[in-house]
């Protein structure tokens, strides 16, 4: 399915749970975000827009996530880190709940990942935690896809000593879907390994 196609289901989704406005807002932050993102490639060799719409999608459509402004926050989480979008326009563009739930998601190269993520989820009252382990959600997800085999180790380390613990302090479904992921991932290294 295309991004265009997950995002047209979204939207639908929303339509019965948000106000014109709400689901106007949403709308924009998917252009905002497709236009940070145009021609960035994911290692899977999709459009990286692909990837914050599923991480709205899961938002929604597995944790019946319905808030206008988190799922805003999903479309642009990546926007300040991989585009030249600073908190400021994401303010100006939305407002500065949505800019401080973006802000904290943005990894800057200077903060180490136990900080990072220290930081999301002290700040658990403006949804930042859920909106993180969505997007380590769907980073795993796909994991398979991507060629370099020193990320998927990467991401199997810091899944296991970071964010299983902060999803089994957050969200249960989330932490299952992480270590249904995982192990899946797991699998598919063994028998990448097995065929060398």
């Amino acid at each position: 399915m295309s991004y265009e196609e997950t995002f047209r289901q979204l939207t639908e989704r929303l339509a019965l749970e948000l106000t014109t406005q709400d689901l106007a807002v949403v709308g924009r932050a998917f252009e905002v975000a497709r236009e940070a993102h145009a021609g960035q490639m994911r290692d899977e060799g999709t459009p990286y827009i692909v990837h914050p719409v599923r991480v709205a999608a899961a938002l929604v459509n597995e944790l019946g996530v319905f808030s206008h402004r988190l799922v805003c926050a999903a479309l642009l989480h990546d926007v300040i880190e991989d585009s030249e979008t600073t908190r400021e326009q994401v303010a100006e563009m939305f407002d500065e709940e949505i800019a401080e739930v973006v802000w904290l998601l943005t990894k800057l190269e200077d903060v180490n990942l136990a900080d990072y993520l220290l930081a999301i989820e002290a700040a658990g009252a403006t949804g930042a935690p859920i909106v993180k382990l969505c997007d380590r959600l769907d980073n795993l997800r796909f994991l398979t896809c991507s060629p370099r085999i020193e990320k998927i180790h990467r991401y199997i380390r810091t899944t296991e000593r970071y964010y299983l613990p902060m999803a089994a302090r957050t969200n249960q479904y989330l932490h299952d879907e992480l270590s249904r992921s995982l192990a899946h991932v797991r699998d598919h290294l063994a028998a990448a390994n097995t065929l060398a």
